[in-house]
């Protein structure tokens, strides 16, 4: 069992490293917006990177920053494609509620059999030779292709269900 400031640790963690990434991902999907002029693009481009930022190591802009990482049940870095399962849009409000009550695994964690743990090692000084270490796989297309079909479907059920 983990112990109580261990559990309040990454809850701060994890809350802080959400408002970093998603104030990026805001800024960005403000950029393409401003320069392109069309929200559908716009959301066809960041929603799925949204879904998948955690493809490197498990680790987030904002992860890195406080030392936490998605890791599979075995304390070890999720693949991707469950890194993106776990950042399914629909379930992601109920999620916020959730990580209040289990710190470490949201809704979608347990979806994607997943859970936010400790790890210091890669943070942002690493993210040059993990990169350059990093080779596309079927875990990532498949996690990029989910977000795509994810946020299409979602688009598509929003336009047609307005009168």
């Amino acid at each position: 069992m983990l112990k109580k400031h261990h559990l309040k640790g990454i809850l701060e963690n994890r809350i802080k490293a959400f408002m970093i990434d998603y104030l990026i991902m805001g800024i960005i999907g403000f950029l393409i917006v401003v320069l392109t002029d069309d929200l559908f693009l716009t959301m066809m481009i960041v929603y799925p990177i949204t879904m998948n930022k955690d493809f490197l190591n498990g680790k987030s802009i904002g992860k890195r920053f406080f030392g936490i990482q998605v890791q599979n049940m075995k304390s070890q870095k999720a693949s991707e494609l469950k890194s993106a399962l776990r950042n399914f849009l629909p379930i992601i409000p109920v999620d916020l509620v959730f990580t209040f009550i289990t710190p470490t695994r949201r809704i979608g964690d347990r979806i994607a059999k997943t859970k936010i743990g400790f790890n210091q090692e890669l943070n942002l000084n690493t993210v040059g030779s993990e990169l350059k270490n990093y080779r596309i796989n079927k875990e990532l297309i498949l996690g990029m292709m989910f977000g795509v079909v994810n946020i299409w479907g979602l688009l598509w059920l929003y336009n047609n269900m307005l009168p």
